[in-house]
């Protein structure tokens, strides 16, 4: 009796044809395509957001230097003795600039460079916007108060009466109308520090009355304020 060996069968082995192997390359490269959309976006979201909250540090310790300067205007140590400076003063220049003066109360007062003014001493606060370098910068007698402030407007309360009602609303007083202002209206144009971070890069908002759009991918805030100048007002 003999054993009948069978040969071992060969099993066929297919591949991927080139139809399929073309839709796998397009599904790979629209799932990359997605997946780099949604990093690009989480990075856009990321740095709009950090540069939102670099510039509203900006807004607020500018206005709240600006109002502490503004809310002491014209004040004086000893009510008896007429104020020796000039409690305010400005120009309309786009930037605008502002100037407040008031005397160091007891015990003194530090200037904006940190220097401390001694009692019944004149304080000078003169706000600027230095568009000469970059960044622009909000100043203060020359030393920067916050970066990337583009610009500055100012409107006054006149209270000609000095019966506590503002009368009007202007951005050029007279010599006379500085005396008589009892508010002052400060706003400031703060941009972010990093370009792309405004959508699209453009961006429209409303300063100073306008519209206004900017198309360089900066994104920009506007802070506004309202201070009673306390010594003036009625």
């Amino acid at each position: 009796m003999s054993l009948r060996l069978h040969p071992l069968r060969r099993f066929a082995q297919s591949g991927f044809t080139i139809v399929e192997l073309m839709v796998s390359v397009v599904i790979a490269l629209i799932l990359m395509i997605a997946l780099m959309q949604l990093l690009l976006g989480t990075m856009q979201t990321d740095r709009s957001s950090s540069d939102l909250s670099r510039m509203q540090e900006s807004g607020r310790n500018a206005l709240e230097t600006m109002g502490r300067a503004l809310r002491q205007a014209g004040a004086r140590i000893n009510a008896d003795v007429p104020f020796s400076g000039t409690p305010l003063t400005g120009t309309s220049s786009a930037p605008d600039t502002i100037t407040v003066q008031y005397e160091a109360q007891a015990g003194g007062e530090p200037d904006c460079a940190g220097n401390t003014v001694a009692a019944g001493a004149l304080v000078t606060y003169a706000f600027a916007v230095n568009t000469a370098v970059n960044p622009p910068t909000l100043t203060c007698n020359g030393n920067v108060l916050a970066s990337n402030v583009e610009d500055l407007r100012i409107s006054y309360g006149i209270d000609t009466g000095k019966d506590g009602t503002i009368d009007s609303y202007t951005t050029t007083p007279t010599a006379t109308q500085f005396a008589q202002v009892a508010a002052v209206q400060v706003s400031l144009l703060v941009r972010g520090a990093a370009t792309g971070s405004a959508a699209n890069r453009s961006q429209t908002y409303t300063f100073n009355g306008a519209s206004v759009t900017n198309i360089d991918g900066f994104l920009r805030q506007v802070y506004n304020a309202t201070f009673t100048v306390r010594n003036q007002a009625g």
